[in-house]
């Protein structure tokens, strides 16, 4: 009977042990809700936005030092954005074709792209002024801050329908040669690589322009197709390019203009407070790393040049007038053009000359 009445007593005590358990739980364990850990689910990715994933699409391969930056902002954004913002990487143009990634966002196959504006000399009327030489920028930096408030001060209404994240003005430009250049006039007759908007620019050096694949560049220059690759140096660099040439001339006035745009349906489905951090993550990345991208990795470039037996030349002051004197015509030609066609092409130019005078000063000691 006593052990009946002991097991009747642990019974109850072991009851209202459960029955505190339950109501701690039920009441108490609601004030802290769990760790999401930055997924996008639970209170915290609910209370920032809905959560998505975006589809960056980018013709550089997965390896490049600007696809690089780009994953680097995009995984900022994911953890400004607690998890709510992710993003999958589609490079080497794997979305779609290179020249069509602009489309592909407007369409909304693509979420985000960083686009070349050489690509679009059809479509990217207004903005693709900057591609031609007028501005011996002392660095990228320079070049990136001119660019990215040239874009948000004439806001082009070619990508009016975008939501742009930031424009970059990419440098360091060279010629690499399979002949000896001594001055500006060695470059003439001669066979360059180039794009199909640097074509005016080769031609205007007097040389003669070969539009042709960047991954044909190689064997091209190895055969004896082409006698010279103009570009950016990082890029020779990124294919060895110094294995089949013999001399690099630096060329401070080679530009290239680069946007990095969202689907403008996708940036109003986000959240204030989602487009709040995206905002201000683009202002700290672009400070940090983006505007300044390929100042290192031509520094790295041309000590692989040297240290791979080029012949590395900088022009002097004379030769440079006369490389500036050749194709900045182009620019102020361009400008006029677009003067006749409606657009403030002239203005525009002129503020781009001063912002480049500013960020030139602001940014020459670095």
């Amino acid at each position: 009977m006593e052990r009946k009445r002991q097991m009747k007593k642990l019974f109850g005590i072991m009851f209202c042990l459960v029955l505190d358990f339950a109501l701690f739980a039920g009441c108490g364990g609601q004030s802290k809700p769990a760790d999401t850990g930055g997924s996008g689910s639970g209170s915290e990715g609910e209370a920032m936005g809905p959560s998505v994933n975006l589809s960056f699409a980018i013709y550089l391969p997965d390896f490049d030092a600007t696809t690089k930056d780009c994953v680097r902002y995009l995984e900022m954004i994911k953890e400004a954005t607690e998890g709510t913002v992710d993003f999958t990487l589609y490079a080497g143009g794997t979305l779609c074709a290179a020249h069509e990634e602009l489309d592909a966002v407007r369409k909304g196959l693509a979420d985000v792209t960083f686009f070349p504006v050489a690509y679009g000399p059809g479509s990217l009327v207004e903005s693709f002024m900057l591609e031609y030489p007028g501005v011996n920028f002392v660095n990228g930096k320079a070049a990136s801050y001119t660019v990215n408030e040239w874009f948000n001060q004439v806001k082009p209404k070619e990508i009016a329908d975008l939501k742009l994240l930031f424009a970059l003005g990419q440098g360091n430009g060279c010629i690499m040669t399979t002949f000896p250049v001594e001055k500006f006039e060695d470059l003439a007759g001669r066979q360059i690589r180039c794009g199909d908007s640097q074509a005016p620019i080769i031609k205007a050096y007097g040389a003669t322009p070969t539009v042709m694949a960047f991954s044909e560049v190689y064997e091209a220059l190895r055969t004896g197709i082409v006698e010279g690759f103009y570009g950016l140096a990082h890029a020779g660099n990124s294919v060895k390019l110094y294995e089949v040439t013999e001399y690099v001339v630096k060329d401070p006035f080679y530009f290239g203009t680069y946007i990095m745009v969202m689907n403008q349906d996708v940036w109003n489905s986000l959240s204030e407070a989602q487009q709040k951090a995206i905002t201000e993550t683009t202002e700290k990345a672009f400070d940090e790393f983006l505007a300044a991208g390929r100042d290192a990795d031509a520094e790295v470039a041309y000590k692989s040049f040297e240290d791979n037996g080029l012949k590395v030349i900088e022009f002097d002051q004379a030769n440079l007038d006369k490389m500036i004197g050749a194709s900045g015509v182009l620019q102020k030609n361009y400008a006029k053009e677009l003067d006749s066609k409606g657009y403030n092409g002239t203005k525009n130019l002129e503020l781009f000359f001063e912002l480049a005078e500013k960020y030139n000063k602001q940014f020459g000691g670095q």
